[in-house]
């Protein structure tokens, strides 16, 4: 329309410019201005008969492009799909929003089961060959791969940003842009034996004072001695006065370039943890040996996470039992790993700003983020959802003063050098400085290679 009314526009200018020439002329005769009038006439005339077929071709346009913008609707409705990867704890409670979101938008939602040991090696080979997912479930620690390797783009969450658990989002972070929507956290905590010890201790001069009052042995079971080197149980220990693996930024994520272990604040943490190994509070077990003996009634704490609720709950030796946070090192709170679960926008999307906006208006609500936990009780990343019990609550205080485990690829370098020295302390075999940097020059080995 705006093109028809610029022409008929001119077409007037044009008429009042040939009829104020024609009155102007003081020397024309009256049969020149009659021919003058006359042939301004026709020219108006002209003007008007084209106006009017360029005002009628200009509808006809327009009503094709509105035609063509219906029928391209139309048609995106019919062939756009969103398909997303879903595990067991998560697939129901995206099949059952599914429908309202294609009821709002018309697109279709194809939500697959996949078993969460398997998505991340199919989506590293369905991605690139166009047969992978818009949006698939995920656990932190894959960002850095896959964030380098192309395989997943960045979501914008700063919209929504306060509504989760801060640990969860510096999680997805990598070298400074979010790459999920995250839904769950975990992290240790302490499962007690309230015969044992009925006190719970807020700090470690406490928890030991107890342990000794109680006479118990092995009082305080963690994973990461005998024949099974863990550091993932043993990290808040590492931490437990300062020391680090990575540097650190909430904005920046991780960087691989600095190494804190062998660093005097993760030395005092390890040579602490040594320590309780010589008193007898900390008995030098491996995994299933930590757990048998809590579970037999044998120890007053052990140091997991939330996976172990259902069996703890089922069981029946231990019928007096909660669940508190790793204590405090003097006034510094514990700081175990913490890992988050959440969901990954594929960087091979056709689709990208369909699947942000139903990360964002359907997921990311507290409905939805509801039925994730019902579904599976461990702690929510989204601060709205309650924990459902004091127990999984714990779980939530925990992961609050924990730091993300780190995200970035070289972290597949620090596993084996980090659980197999600090084994060999537990075990008594090395001092812990000899130890942390042992594993600390390994890793940078590892990382500069």
């Amino acid at each position: 329309m705006k093109l028809m009314q610029k022409r008929l526009a001119l077409a007037l200018l044009t008429v009042l410019a040939l009829l104020a020439a024609a009155c102007g002329s003081d020397t024309a005769t009256d049969e020149t201005a009659a021919d003058d009038a006359t042939t301004t006439t026709e020219a108006a005339a002209e003007e008007t008969t084209t106006t009017e077929a360029m005002e009628e071709e200009d509808d006809a346009m327009e009503e094709e492009d509105d035609s063509s913008m219906e029928e391209e609707d139309d048609a995106m409705a019919e062939t756009t799909s969103l398909t997303i990867w879903a595990d067991e704890n998560r697939v129901e409670s995206i099949q059952a929003i599914a429908p309202a979101f294609t009821e709002a938008t018309g697109v279709e939602v194809v939500v697959d089961l996949v078993p969460f040991g398997d998505i991340r090696e199919q989506v590293v080979t369905a991605g690139p060959a166009g047969e992978g997912p818009d949006i698939f479930a995920g656990a932190h620690d894959w960002t850095g791969e896959l964030a380098a390797n192309g395989v997943i783009a960045p979501i914008d969450v700063s919209s929504i940003s306060d509504s989760f658990l801060q640990v969860s989002l510096n999680g997805f972070n990598f070298e400074g842009d979010n790459y999920a929507v995250p839904n769950a956290v975990e992290s240790v905590a302490m499962y007690q034996n309230l015969d044992l010890v009925s006190e719970t201790p807020s700090t470690w001069d406490e928890m030991i004072a107890a342990c000794e009052a109680a006479a118990v042995e092995n009082c305080v079971v963690v994973p990461g001695g005998g024949d099974g080197g863990d550091a993932y149980h043993n990290y808040p220990f590492v931490s437990a006065f300062g020391g680090y693996i990575f540097e650190f930024d909430e904005s920046t994520g991780f960087d691989a370039s600095v190494v804190g272990l062998d660093n005097a604040e993760t030395v005092q943490g390890v040579q602490f943890l040594a320590d309780q190994t010589t008193a007898g509070i900390i008995p030098s077990t491996n995994y299933d040996g930590a757990k048998n003996l809590w579970l037999e009634g044998n120890a007053a704490f052990w140091v997991t996470g939330p996976w172990e609720l259902g069996g703890v709950r089922e069981q029946t030796t231990v019928a007096n039992w909660s669940v508190v946070p790793v204590p405090a090192f003097g006034d510094t709170p514990a700081q175990p790993f913490v890992g988050a679960q959440g969901f990954f926008l594929s960087a091979f999307s056709e689709n990208a700003l369909i699947a942000q906006s139903f990360l964002q208006d359907f997921i990311a609500t507290d409905e939805t983020m509801t039925a994730f936990h019902a579904a599976d009780p461990r702690p929510s990343a989204w601060k709205a959802v309650e924990a459902e019990g004091d127990d999984v609550a714990a779980f939530v205080e925990a992961a609050a003063t924990g730091i993300p485990m780190p995200n970035i690829p070289q972290m597949g370098s620090v596993w084996g050098p980090l659980g197999d020295n600090v084994l060999l302390v537990r075990n008594g075999e090395i001092e812990p400085e000899a130890a942390m940097t042992a594993a600390a020059e390994a890793i940078r080995a590892a990382v500069a290679g």
